[in-house]
């Protein structure tokens, strides 16, 4: 069989510009306009009943639905597949952008999560340098205040 796309376009448009709007099973065409064979025919019809562009009657006459209707204002079935194509991927790279978002969330929180922690590390650091600034103040002023003292002891004793 042909390209089944063409094919569906082309005998969707067919239907619709009958008089009636219905045609037979076995009406089916080709794209040069000449009735498909039997099998072609018959699987042409089953692929259009599957996705819903026509429906039987209990006469066996075909008739659009209301989808195929659609389809041919909104430009035809090969349209309709551009435009369905085109979501997939629309919503395929949100799918993807939706991820790196998440994955660039996630290391943003991480990259906090050791800011802080750092930051911490860095109060800490900084508490203990001053605490020890302090004792080596306080310690200089011991030496200091024992040197003075150790000296105005000797200068007693050498002055004696």
């Amino acid at each position: 069989m042909e390209n089944i796309n063409d094919l569906i376009e082309y005998n969707i448009n067919f239907i619709k510009n009958k008089p009636n709007f219905r045609i037979r099973r076995l009406e089916l065409k080709n794209l040069d306009g000449n009735t498909l064979p039997t099998n072609d025919c018959i699987s042409l019809h089953k692929i259009l009943i599957e996705k819903s562009l026509i429906f039987e009657s209990e006469h066996k006459d075909l008739f659009l639905t209301g989808m195929s209707e659609e389809i041919i204002l909104n430009g035809g079935w090969l349209n309709h597949l551009r435009i369905e194509k085109d979501k997939i991927e629309k919503a395929e790279s949100k799918e993807i952008l939706e991820i790196a978002n998440l994955k660039l969330q996630k290391e943003s929180s991480e990259y906090s999560k050791t800011l802080r922690q750092k930051e911490e590390e860095i109060r800490n650091l900084t508490r203990d340098n001053l605490r020890l600034g302090n004792w080596d103040i306080r310690f200089r002023w011991y030496i200091a205040v024992t040197s003075f003292i150790i000296g105005f002891i000797i200068k007693y004793f050498i002055d004696k």
